[in-house]
This record gives structure tokens, sequence and C-alpha cells, in this order.
């Protein structure tokens, strides 16, 4: 089975529409003030409601009400959480009939952990490795079209995660997003 792809950072209806063409299977929206890829509620929902896929809506050190604000406003299908998360966020998610993407393996309850290395959306390469413990494992952090199919390959993980490993210039390249997903199914 391919290994499923998700693609952060998404701030144009074009690259959305570009990534669902080349098979991503989940989309991400950041909302994190400090973000360079970070986008406004109101663009979000836009963009969400021009192209049907899998949308998860990306935090970092929220709290329980900015989370829900967001998800007030912008139908996605995932929450992903990063840095400190309210207390309760999975089960608030969960209730909400929401998917719920954790960053922190402690973190009981989530439908995925994400690994990623230690300064999120930085793009830097780190100590790849996964537990097997039987949950479901996505990874990400430098994760790039060059070395995406080594660590399929080597780590076996069911997910990867990728925002600036497709991106020039500090924007989403389609031709990026096609090869990272190419290398990524095929390995």
């Amino acid at each position: 089975m391919a290994v499923t792809v998700k693609i952060c950072g998404i701030r144009e209806a074009e690259v959305a529409e570009a990534a669902v063409e080349a098979g991503a299977d989940y989309l991400g929206l950041v909302f994190w003030p400090q973000s360079s890829r970070r986008i406004a509620p109101r663009e979000a929902r836009r963009i969400v409601e021009a192209v049907p896929a899998r949308w998860v809506a990306v935090f970092k050190d929220a709290n329980w009400p900015e989370i829900a604000e967001v998800l007030q406003e912008v139908p996605v299908m995932g929450v992903q959480c990063h840095g400190s998360c309210p207390p309760g966020w999975i089960q608030a998610v969960h209730g909400l009939g929401l998917l719920a993407i954790a960053t922190h393996r402690e973190e009981q309850g989530a439908d995925i952990w994400l690994f990623d290395g230690p300064q999120a959306g930085s793009g830097r390469p780190w100590d790849w490795q996964l537990p097997r413990d039987g949950r479901t494992y996505w990874l990400a952090g430098g994760l790039t079209p060059d070395n995406v199919a080594d660590v399929v390959r080597r780590l076996r993980p069911d997910g990867v995660d990728v925002s600036s490993g497709v991106e020039r210039d500090g924007r989403k390249d389609p031709a990026l997003i096609a090869r990272f997903i190419e290398e990524a199914k095929s390995a």
C-alpha cells in the first residue's frame, strides 16, 4: 500500500488543485500567526470550498478557543496540533467528528502521530526514526523530492508530510509537489 502524502502550508487554490491532481491525500492549512505560511480563516475557507480535498487545520501553541474559532469558519476534516496543545484537544476534535493528528507521542487517543524535526516547518532534516507500536505514524521535517523515497523505503512510515521541501523562493512549486508525491508513493 502506498504511503499517505500530506502537502502542508497551502495558501493558493491553484496550488491545492495541482497537489490534488498529483495525488496528495491531505492538504494542510497553517493557522499559526508566526508562520510565513499562515493563512487567514476567510481565505482558507474560500480555498477549501473551491478545491475538494481532505483538509487539515494546523495549529501551534494555540488554545482551544482559537482552534474552535477557526473550525467554525473553515470546513476541515482534521486538526494537527504542534507545540503546547490545549488539554483535551483530541477529545474535543473527535467530538466534532474530526481526525486528530498529534505531534507528541505521549498524547493518547490521536488518530495519527506526526514525528517532525526539532523545529516544525523549518525544513531541516533530522535523525528520522519511528517507534513500532502499532500506531499510525507520519514523518515530517527535511523531506524533499530527493530524499523522500529513501526515507519511505527505510522507515516505512504510514505517511509523510511536507511543506518547505516543495517550495522555491518561499512559494509552493507544483512541479516539486508532483515529484515529491511520485517519489513517496513509488517507494
